[in-house]
This record gives structure tokens, sequence and C-alpha cells, in this order.
């Protein structure tokens, strides 16, 4: 069986990761987006501001990394006895899913490609990254909830505002 700490074993590529929602020109963007490119690649900001900070990248679209030779993923699949049909948050905010129909049975896994993540809430207010008791979290979480509801932070210091959301 595989469990979620056997990921650390594989190398996690070092890209920057898509942070959903962002602003760009005022407007909120929940996915990748075309907007302003003269390459017509789809691209997305890795701050919750591209307007403020201009950090961005192209849109990986096929899975990545893992140790599956960055199959694609493979949904719905069977991880920890249940059946997952999204990108799975490990404990170091990274998303990755699985690759083949029973990963509890071969453990096969990628990165997940930005085009599958999308904001879980369109637009405001959540703040990403956003940090709650000295960790920063780029989705939403149910970490702290206890209706084991996800929820995010509207600035980018839950433990300073006290602000937040369910998403």
């Amino acid at each position: 069986m595989v469990v979620a700490s056997d990921l650390s074993v594989w190398a996690w590529p070092d890209y920057p990761r898509c942070i959903f929602p962002f602003v760009l020109c005022g407007k909120p963007y929940d996915n990748c987006t075309f907007e302003g490119t003269l390459m017509w690649r789809a691209w997305c900001s890795v701050t919750s501001s591209f307007d403020q900070r201009h950090q961005w990248k192209y849109c990986e679209t096929n899975g990545y990394g893992g140790n599956s030779f960055s199959r694609p993923c493979f949904f719905p699949s069977t991880y920890r006895n249940s059946v997952v049909s999204e990108c799975i948050e490990n404990e170091d905010s990274k998303l990755w899913c699985p690759t083949t129909e029973n990963m509890d049975q071969n453990g096969k896994w990628s990165v997940c490609a930005d085009t599958r993540i999308s904001a879980l809430s369109p637009g405001f207010p959540c703040h990403f990254p956003f940090n709650y008791k000295n960790k920063n979290y780029f989705n939403c979480t149910k970490i702290g909830s206890k209706q084991k509801r996800l929820w995010c932070a509207t600035s980018y210091n839950y433990d300073q505002h006290h602000t937040w959301v369910y998403c």
C-alpha cells in the first residue's frame, strides 16, 4: 500500500506552481489563460496578483515528474481504499495524481498538469498563498476546520488578520 509519505522519496520538480485565482488587469482568473499572449500558449501567475508582481509561467498541459514517467492523471482511481477524482495535495502543498486505476496496488503517480488545477471557489476573496500556523497554503484546506470543510484566508496571513471564507 502506498501512503502520502511514500511520495517524498521521489524528486518533485522545483517548478513554480500556478496560483488560482490570480488577478490580471483587475480581473480574477480561476485557471490558465491565453489573455495577453502573443504565442497563443496558456499561462498563469505564480503569485495571487500578476498586476502587482508580474511573475508567471507557461501552464503545463500534461502531468510531469513522479514515478510513472510523466503519465497523465487517471480518474477515477483508488487511493487509500477510497475513490479519488481530482488532484491530491500533499503535506508540502504539491498537487499530484494517480496514473493508474488503483494506486494502492501499484503506487504510480505524476505531478498534476497546471491545466487540471483551478480555483476551488471562483473569483475573490481567497488570497493565495496564505499563511496559517506558520505554513503556506496554495489552495483551500480542511486543516483547522472543525466541520472538515474547505476554507481559505482572505489575506496573506490568517494568524494576523483572522479573515477567512469557506471555499
